[in-house]
């Protein structure tokens, strides 16, 4: 008979959490990759100069107002672009790692919330920090005490996973939708950024939450 010993915090959170925890990694890996995207365009572009704390991932002859990306707009503190893109890429990926293994640990949120804001300063983009501080505060749900969910709750939690699905399908999803249907994604682009990048995350994370209430009741 083998024995398998796991720390006890996981246990918790994989008996206990699920829903937190899968989102949790799930929002941080999603935010890491972007982060990796921005700095994989910056890589491309070269040793040059950033030109400015503002500029775009994606370079010439990209124009932001002409394509559904915007040209991947970012900031940086590096007045590098070659330097900035490793950085941005070497900081996303320590948010996949860490959201991959180790979201459910004790300081998880910290750790996301201080990778988030890190990578908006190396040329990770805007979006991930958002998305990693919405990880950050579902990771800091795993090993809160849970009370029991009301009806409002039970409503809620029936939304999970759904958001994460609709997400996973949208990073590869506008990349293929954009190439075909550029003009049709440039117009609506203030909708889906609401729903993909705002609304979503918050809901996988709300979610999330109602769901693990509504596990303590069963």
């Amino acid at each position: 008979m083998t024995l398998i010993l796991i720390p006890r915090s996981l246990a918790f959170g994989i008996l206990m959490n699920n829903s937190l925890r899968i989102s949790s990694s799930f929002l941080g890996i999603y935010a890491g990759l972007i982060a990796i995207q921005h700095g994989i365009f910056e890589i491309s572009l070269g040793d040059h100069a950033t030109g400015g704390l503002m500029f775009n991932a994606i370079g010439p002859p990209c124009q932001p107002e002409m394509v559904w990306h915007a040209c991947f707009p970012a900031m940086s503190l590096i007045p590098n672009l070659l330097i900035t893109g490793i950085a941005a890429v070497m900081v996303g990926l320590l948010l996949v790692v860490w959201a991959a293994a180790f979201a459910w640990r004790v300081y998880g949120a910290l750790l996301f919330g201080g990778l988030s804001l890190l990578a908006l300063l190396v040329g990770g983009g805007f979006v991930p920090v958002f998305i990693g501080l919405v990880a950050a505060f579902t990771s800091s749900r795993i090993n809160k005490p849970v009370r029991s969910g009301g009806l409002g709750w039970r409503f809620v939690s029936r939304l999970w996973p759904w958001p994460l699905v609709l997400m996973a399908f949208w990073m590869p999803g506008s990349w293929l939708l954009g190439h075909f249907f550029n003009a049709a994604l440039l117009s609506a682009g203030g909708l889906l950024f609401l729903i993909f990048d705002i609304s979503l995350p918050i809901l996988s994370a709300v979610s999330a939450v109602g769901r693990s209430k509504i596990q303590k009741d069963n």
